[in-house]
């Protein structure tokens, strides 16, 4: 600066020029986080498994002992002598009755044990006491067969005969389109995506993390169709009138054949919770390690309680995991707490704020989702992962994940137009064996 005061020489330059010009930062901010999904988590434990029907199926067998319930009574309170023994005619329900042998020990609500000495076709079963009490029974109790007991040199009771239960779920086909010009392709833009500053990889990549969250939502949220693929008048069709086969997700699943429980109260997690679950839990001799699924709501109320244990729960923050022979770190807390392990993984997909966390919306965000982490033993010895993903493959046709490249621009040109399309493709559905041993905490 030189000359009278006030005055500037053409040497000065002002900071105020630098405001004309902008700095780009050209990297893509990603502020919707949905690489992190329930499908990855299938994924990284080895959990696909391959099928070859579009409706799979899986048999659980029954209960070997059951519950009667009485509807009638006669001969109740009555007294006798050892020698005579009180009875009972007890009338209970018919898929007890079928199930029940003459010769079997009840026990009953007040802790007597009777003894069957006859059925009648009018599903009434005469009971005598064991030790000559007094057998008290009324309308509405349950009593169970826990047992049995046989004369000396006496035949053998009719047999029993046990089936199983039929469930099965479907696969259901995702896809997913991405398309770029000729010129769109080559053209540069401001920002970058892995070291290429062209649009087309930003957009290809977005369109695979659509398609893939498209089937993760579908795994947790969705629900089985009633129409199939070979249905011959579907109730469900696409805008061409083909038929559509949709899968029942973890929500229903696990609502509809799991077990459900409330907090006591709403957002708050306290230890009267974990203990009435604990004895939910052990009451159907559920497994003694599991995957807690979680949002931020439960995640919030969980932590607060098992933070404020002490010595009373035992947790750790960022267990890691050996499986298929791969060490793997999935970001999960992991606590100890009435002779059970939960490894808790909180999943962004329960407060996506538009698939469930709006206003009005269903009550997936406040849910925590239950699965037993080890597998589930079959009748033969064999040992079975209780939660995964089916896609279709056979005849050397994979259908888990397919990618087409269609148009002029394609590697190899498929036709004159002078477009990229790149298609993707999925047949998959998920898998859920045991979910009476699944829970669902609201």
């Amino acid at each position: 600066m030189a000359g009278v005061l006030g005055n500037i020489n053409k040497s000065y330059v002002s900071s105020i020029n630098f405001l004309d010009q902008r700095e780009i930062l050209n990297k893509v901010l990603d502020i919707t986080n949905e690489e992190i999904s329930f499908l990855d988590i299938m994924e990284l434990t080895s959990r696909s498994t391959p099928t070859s029907v579009p409706v799979y199926n899986h048999f659980v067998n029954e209960e070997l002992y059951v519950l009667g319930t009485v509807s009638a009574v006669t001969g109740s309170g009555v007294t006798g002598t050892t020698s005579a023994p009180p009875s009972v005619t007890a009338t209970i329900d018919a898929t007890a009755f079928a199930y029940v042998n003459v010769g079997e020990l009840v026990l009953f609500p007040d802790g007597k044990v009777g003894y069957i000495t006859s059925k009648a076709a009018t599903t009434n079963i005469v009971v005598k006491s064991v030790d000559g009490s007094t057998l008290t029974l009324a309308s509405g109790d349950k009593v169970s067969f826990f047992s049995n007991a046989a004369g000396e040199g006496s035949l053998s009771p009719d047999a029993k005969k046990w089936g199983v239960t039929k469930y099965d779920n479907q696969v259901q086909i995702f896809k997913g389109k991405f398309s770029i010009t000729d010129v769109q392709k080559a053209s540069k833009v401001e920002v970058e995506f892995q070291g290429k500053p062209f649009y087309m990889y930003k957009g290809q990549h977005e369109s695979l993390m659509k398609f893939r969250g498209d089937i993760s939502t579908a795994l947790m949220f969705g629900r089985k169709s009633s129409t199939l693929f070979a249905d011959a008048s579907p109730a469900l069709i696409d805008a061409e009138g083909k038929p559509v086969q949709t899968t029942g997700g973890m929500d229903q699943i696990v609502t509809s054949r799991g077990i459900n429980q409330s907090l006591l109260t709403a957002g708050t997690a306290t230890l009267a919770d974990i203990q009435t679950l604990t004895q939910t839990l052990n009451k159907a001799r559920c497994p003694q390690e599991y995957f807690l699924f979680v949002g931020t709501t439960m995640n919030i109320a969980l932590d607060n309680l098992f933070n404020n244990l002490g010595n009373s729960a035992l947790l750790s923050q960022g267990a890691r995991f050996q499986i298929a022979g791969k060490t793997l770190d999935l970001g999960i807390d992991t606590v100890k707490i009435y002779g059970r392990t939960y490894h808790k993984k909180y999943l962004p997909l329960l407060d996506h704020q538009n698939i469930v966390n709006y206003t009005g919306s269903p009550n997936f965000k406040n849910s925590a989702y239950g699965a037993p982490a080890g597998k589930i033993k079959t009748n033969d010895g064999q040992m079975l992962d209780r939660l995964g993903v089916r896609y279709m493959a056979g005849d050397g046709t994979d259908l888990k994940y397919r990618e087409i490249l269609l148009g002029g621009l394609a590697p190899v040109p498929t036709n004159e137009r002078s477009v990229l399309e790149i298609h993707y493709e999925s047949v998959q559905g998920l898998e859920v064996l045991g979910a009476n041993q699944f829970f669902k905490l609201s």
